[in-house]
């Protein structure tokens, strides 16, 4: 029986990535993008489809791992005849991290598949390639928590 409207994601049955990993995500299509005025987590969201192709995309990636709790990189390449109407990169990018961590809102909760939030988040790229086809790829590095280390040696 189904018990929501929606699919929350799942809970991991691994541990999470450990540092110096890395994923690659790929998806066909358009990437989500990011809507400042309508949650595109909202099933009634005109991008709602985009959104649900990367987190299965993603869920898939991460193969039953945990989210990871450190600060990750990301990389975009997005390959495309153009943008969307009205959209930039940067609004794809916004998109694609707010799909890959977690949220709640009034209506739902959504587990986090990649890392827990976007802050997380310390670098990145993306990059626009001209194409007939149109799709994208993540490139998700773990990274070891820096600031952690350097207090550990100065606290010594």
């Amino acid at each position: 029986m189904k018990y929501l409207p929606y699919d929350p994601g799942i809970l991991p049955t691994k541990p999470a990535p450990l540092a110096g990993e890395s994923i690659i995500i790929k998806v066909s299509g358009y990437p989500p993008y990011k809507d400042e005025h309508f949650s595109l987590r909202n099933p009634r969201h005109p991008n709602y489809e985009a959104f649900i192709r990367l987190r299965k995309a993603a869920t898939a990636a991460m193969d039953g791992r945990s989210w990871y709790f450190g600060p990750v990189g990301m990389s975009v390449t997005l390959l495309a005849p153009c943008f969307e109407k009205g959209k930039i990169l940067l609004d794809y990018v916004g998109g694609i991290q707010d799909t890959l961590d977690g949220s709640s809102g009034s209506q739902f909760t959504y587990l986090p598949i990649v890392f827990e939030d976007d802050c997380q988040v310390v670098y990145g790229s993306d990059q626009f390639v001209v194409s007939d086809i149109t799709s994208y790829e993540i490139v998700i590095d773990f990274l070891s928590n820096r600031l952690d280390v350097d207090n550990e040696e100065t606290a010594s």
